[in-house]
């Protein structure tokens, strides 16, 4: 159900007081979406899995290198496994790919529903 002319405009002074009290917060309220953070999150496993596996090499050289990179690979490995389990769920979840996010649909999932009004 959409917003009534005059909750919109509440919600829009509500979010110019924000940017102006606090502009970095709303930022990454606005912009940064779930899915966003775990491509993130699953380039750095990726970059981590590599440099374990480089001291795994050094393993040769030194038992504690391979001990250390064959650590941090499967902490990599899991930590990537969690991420990208978690982007397909995203992805699945929402038809454009792009998780709900934003200080916006945050207020608009917190607005009682009808339902719950009359119920009050």
């Amino acid at each position: 159900m959409p917003l009534s002319d005059r909750e919109s405009q509440i919600l829009a002074d509500i979010e110019a007081r924000l940017r102006a009290d606090d502009p970095r917060f709303a930022k990454a309220v606005g912009t940064t979406t779930v899915t966003a953070h775990a491509r993130r999150q699953l380039k750095l496993a990726v970059l981590g899995f590599a440099v374990g596996s480089c001291l795994l090499m050094l393993g040769l050289l030194h038992l504690l290198w391979g001990l250390a990179g064959f650590a941090l690979m499967l902490a990599s490995a899991v930590h990537g496994a969690n991420m990208f389990k978690r982007l397909g769920a995203d992805q699945a979840s929402d038809s454009s790919g792009q998780a709900h996010s934003g200080l916006r649909s945050y207020l608009n999932d917190r607005r009682p529903r009808d339902d719950e009004e009359r119920d009050a």
